[in-house]
């Protein structure tokens, strides 16, 4: 069992969610709508202690689940009081979440033959927080337990608890390792300063990854039908477009100084013919008018709420979000040479 939070109308709705294996591939299912507070059914008679309401366990019992007390406490820990939350861990200390499955280091491979390497790639960086590839091991890591016997709805609820932890900072490097966005480049600095690469064909490898992976059978075609852009890849188009590397260091500065002083400078080549201005301001709702007192920032808002507004369950589809994608890098690229 787990939880799971999904948004309707603008609403966070929250569920108790279990996988399920039907013979062929891993599934999830609702147990118990919990709706907008779960903190409601947890209930502290003691400043050193709290229970599940008993309706909890009677609705997981009418659909055959037999739940501990543990069990629920688990799941309802995020929605106890702060204030409560904090003297049981001063005077109880909780381990996060259950142990991890143990086995020989002889199984792993075994039994991570079928993990989608997209999951491995967020989790080790999450877990570890770094952007490195060649420290991510090809090996099997007990790490990439987390993943196991759990459906997709199951590991995109994980994922997306562990990534507010991300600091702001490490957010385009992030994206920048889970699509692995280094291999398009040949350049030695590729790995370790992906600020170096062409942002131009950075954003082109990004976006061609997005529509690879929007494609891939094994990760979203058993949990959605709907047409048009996975909500987990609309996030992270929003993501990378919403933020920038990571501040240079002093090793950093050097580079771009060497650069600087052997850079052949000339008119960039276009990559293609731009869209008139009027159309690339309709697509974001901007007057175009307007455009020249734009910030950047405020060029980025207003793409980031037309891309939320292209999720499927709002009638966007994917030729949309394309077409306002390459409407957004035609106005920015006018502002930046502006």
């Amino acid at each position: 069992m787990y939880l799971a939070r999904q948004i309707e109308d603008g609403r966070n709705l929250y569920f108790i969610r279990e996988s399920y294996h039907d013979g062929t591939h891993w599934k999830s299912r609702d147990l118990v709508a919990l709706g907008e507070d779960p903190g409601r059914w947890v209930h502290t008679p003691a400043q050193t202690s709290y229970y599940i309401d008993e309706k909890i366990e009677d609705r997981l019992r009418d659909k055959g689940i037999e739940a501990s007390q543990e069990d629920l406490e688990e799941i309802f820990w995020p929605f106890l009081d702060p204030a409560v939350r904090r003297i049981i861990e001063h005077y109880s200390p909780r381990r996060s979440g259950k142990a991890g499955r143990r086995v020989a280091q002889s199984q792993l491979a075994d039994l991570q033959k079928d993990l989608h390497i997209f999951d491995k790639r967020r989790l080790y960086f999450l877990r570890y927080g770094s952007a490195e590839l060649r420290k991510m091991s090809s090996r099997p890591m007990r790490v990439y337990n987390r993943l196991l016997e759990k459906s997709r709805d199951e590991i995109e609820q994980m994922i997306e608890r562990m990534e507010p932890a991300l600091r702001r900072a490490e957010r385009r490097a992030y994206i920048y390792f889970i699509f692995d966005l280094q291999r398009f480049f040949s350049s030695p600095l590729a790995e370790r300063y992906p600020q170096a690469m062409d942002p131009d064909r950075m954003d082109e490898a990004f976006l061609e990854d997005v529509c690879r992976l929007q494609a891939d059978s094994v990760l979203f075609q058993h949990e959605h039908g709907s047409e048009g852009l996975d909500p987990v890849l609309i996030r992270y188009v929003i993501m990378y477009f919403d933020n920038e590397f990571h501040a240079p260091n002093a090793e950093w500065n050097y580079i771009q100084d060497f650069m600087h002083r052997h850079r052949s400078h000339r008119k960039p080549m276009r990559r293609g013919p731009r869209l008139p201005v009027e159309e690339a301001c309709k697509s974001l709702e901007i007057d175009p008018s307007s455009l020249p007192k734009l910030s950047l920032k405020q060029l980025a808002q207003h793409y980031r709420k037309k891309a939320l507004e292209s999720h499927p369950d709002r009638g966007g589809t994917h030729e949309q979000f394309i077409a306002l994608t390459r409407a957004y890098k035609d106005l920015l690229a006018r502002k930046l040479q502006a």
